[in-house]
């Protein structure tokens, strides 16, 4: 571990860079990992991933993190289809997609619920697996060249924003208004405000 400054309970500091194994998918998509029983939570890394990560924020009983490398991919991953940072489970195959959901939803009736005795339903499949979202929200920001750009925000940062040209969840009509938006911005010499 880089930058290692841990407390008196053991647990990890913002800043220091920790090698971890995520073993599951908290619900919002980042992994889990355990640090002498502290859970990290990682941005960028699914069930299987070995990564080295950097610590942003720390909690008394958690920590989040962001993925830095990936030291060792899960077998389940794939190469994403999407070249933005809007769609985080890409990485994993459709089918497994839906058995974690479906585990986080059975978890989430055990453990917040509290219920037992039932029998959980199939998560049911999208009929599309892409340009199904009739709702985004995207951001204004600008590139090394104080271009206006639009686009989602990069993972973990305010502060930037990665362009895109085809968002692959939103339909062929809503990729090209948002480019006719950012066209007209342009023409009008509008800037991030």
């Amino acid at each position: 571990m880089r930058g290692r400054h841990r407390d008196q309970a053991g647990s990890p500091q913002a800043g220091d860079e920790l090698e971890l194994t995520i073993d599951s998918l908290a619900f919002g998509g980042a992994g889990v990992a355990r640090t002498d029983g502290y859970v990290v939570f990682v941005q960028g890394a699914v069930p299987g991933d070995r990564v080295r990560a950097v610590i942003g924020k720390r909690k008394r009983a958690y920590a989040e993190a962001r993925t830095l490398e990936i030291l060792e991919p899960s077998p389940d991953r794939i190469a994403p289809q999407a070249d933005h940072p809007g769609a985080p489970w890409q990485v994993l195959p459709y089918e497994r997609q839906l058995e974690v959901k479906q585990a986080q939803v059975d978890e989430a009736l055990r453990r917040i619920g509290k219920l037992d005795g039932f029998e959980l339903e199939p998560i049911v499949p999208a009929d599309a697996q892409w340009r199904y979202r009739n709702k985004l929200e995207y951001s204004f920001g600008t590139d090394a060249e104080g271009s206006l750009v639009c686009g989602f925000h990069a993972p973990g940062r305010w502060d930037e924003i990665v362009p895109l040209s085809d968002c692959l969840l939103a339909s062929e009509r809503g990729n090209a208004a948002r480019e006719q938006i950012v066209q007209w911005c342009r023409e009008q010499q509008l800037a991030r405000l």
